[in-house]
């Protein structure tokens, strides 16, 4: 009896690990995310949105897209001001100003009047890659080669654009 259940222990271990590792989706390189974030621009629905977790810390990053109107689209990113993030939040902040960064702070009332650093990137997808690349190196202060797990919701798995 005793063999069964390490059996099953057996089994059931390697699979747990493999199915949790899945949900966190593929994963990429700071360089190869510029396709994930080129794929929400294009792909994604309204509110469709890109999570880039970095792999060994709870750290992560959100984009979202938005359509406000018929070609009228773009992504921005939103970074809170909660009790995993409140050191980088700072941070960011900082760099924002120093940077001369059009950003704004909004708070959402849905999630009990949390704070978040909203920058709008438009369509330039470029440069929301090279911001999310310096928020990882800088803010978060990770090596150039973590591994980046990446998830893209509401989103065509069409290639065509997504822009009304």
């Amino acid at each position: 009896m005793n063999y069964i259940i390490f059996a099953i222990l057996l089994l059931l271990i390697p699979a747990t690990l493999f199915i949790k590792r899945g949900m966190r989706g593929p994963t990429h390189t700071i360089e190869s995310i510029s396709r994930a974030i080129r794929d929400l621009l294009k792909r994604g629905f309204d509110c469709g949105f890109l999570i880039i977790s970095i792999s060994g810390t709870k750290n992560f990053i959100q984009l979202r897209k938005y359509i406000t109107s018929s070609g009228n689209f773009g992504i921005k990113l939103f970074f809170p001001n909660a009790n995993w993030s409140a050191d980088y939040y700072e941070k960011l902040k900082t760099k924002c100003i120093n940077e001369k960064m059009k950003y704004s702070i909004v708070k959402k009332e849905q999630d009990n009047e949390l704070e978040f650093i909203k920058v709008d990137f438009k369509k330039d997808s470029n440069n929301a890659h090279e911001f999310v690349k310096e928020v990882i190196l800088e803010i978060f202060e990770v090596s150039d080669t973590v591994k980046l797990y990446v998830k893209l919701e509401n989103a065509t798995t069409e290639d065509i654009l997504i822009d009304r």
